[in-house]
Order: structure tokens, then sequence, then C-alpha cells
């Protein structure tokens, strides 16, 4: 029995850390030679945030994710610059636009190249004030830049998938 452990220890370890790569890279057991596995996770952390300050109605949370000269591209808006961005926000949400829905970011891929990175990522739209439903779905196409130690989005492009019946 011993001699089997011994036998078998290597090749738990190797698939041990492949699976614990994949869990730390956001389920991308690909990164490339180099890669910090922190910063996946803060590009991550950036993409969910991103959702989550849309439903809390927190505009200066949500324009303080893209850098200063960053740029959002959707099929309900379009804005550059973080001040752009964050009125953007405040006039959709001042006219109802997600009230009732609950946004949330499915798996991403996530590419890191020194400084900067990109990123593609599912979302969906819940309903939440009328019968729970699926209410929107769609990709979000990313490019990030590293600003004094903090991933920033640069620039944002969302589309809605041709299924949808229904917009944001």
């Amino acid at each position: 029995m011993n001699s089997i452990r011994r036998v078998l220890a290597p090749v738990i370890g190797v698939v041990a850390g492949a699976v614990a790569a994949g869990v730390l890279l956001g389920g991308n057991a690909t990164a490339a030679q180099g890669d910090n596995p922190n910063d996946r996770l803060a590009i991550r952390e950036v993409i969910d945030h991103h959702q989550m300050y849309i439903d809390l109605r927190d505009a200066d949370g949500y324009a303080n994710l893209y850098a200063e000269d960053g740029r959002y591209r959707s099929p309900f808006g379009s804005a550059d610059g973080r001040d752009e961005i964050k009125a953007m926000f405040v006039d959709l949400a001042a006219k109802g636009f997600t009230k009732g829905k609950r946004h949330m970011t499915g798996p991403a891929m996530i590419e890191v190249a020194g400084t900067t990175a990109t990123a593609r990522s599912w979302y969906w739209v819940a309903e939440t004030e009328k019968a729970p439903a699926v209410y929107a779905t769609g990709t979000y196409t990313d490019t990030f830049r590293k600003v004094n130690g903090e991933w920033k989005i640069v620039q944002r492009v969302q589309t809605l998938d041709q299924s949808s019946s229904q917009t944001e």
C-alpha cells in the first residue's frame, strides 16, 4: 500500500495543482507563463463589482471602475470618459431603466499581458418585480489597464443576444 501511495503522490500533486490553477484563474487553467493569478482575480472582481453597482444604484462606484478615458458601448447608450459614464448611469437609473432587475455575470475568459488585459464574459439580467424570469442575456467584451496598481475598464462593449426578446 505504501508503494502505491509513493507512485501516486506525484500524479495526485499534478492533478491537484491543475485543479487549483483552474480555480484560482477563474476556471481558465490555460494561463500564460508569468501570469499572476492575483491579477486575474482582481479583474474578475471588477467584472463582478460592475454588476453589483448597477443593482446598488452606486453611480460613483460604477464610474470608478472605469479608467479616466474609459469607454462604454451598448445597445442602450454609449459614453466616453468617467464623467460621461457616470452621467449615463444616473440618467438611466432616474428613468427606471434598471428598476426591478438583478444583473449577473457568468464565466469570464481573462487574458493578461503585463498591465493590459482583455476579458469576455456572459451576462444575464433577471426580472425581480414581476414573475421571476430571465429578462435579457448577452456578452461583455472588455479591455482593462492597470492604473496605479488597480485594474480599470478601458472599454466595455455590451451586446445583447439575438434571442433576447426584451431590452434592458
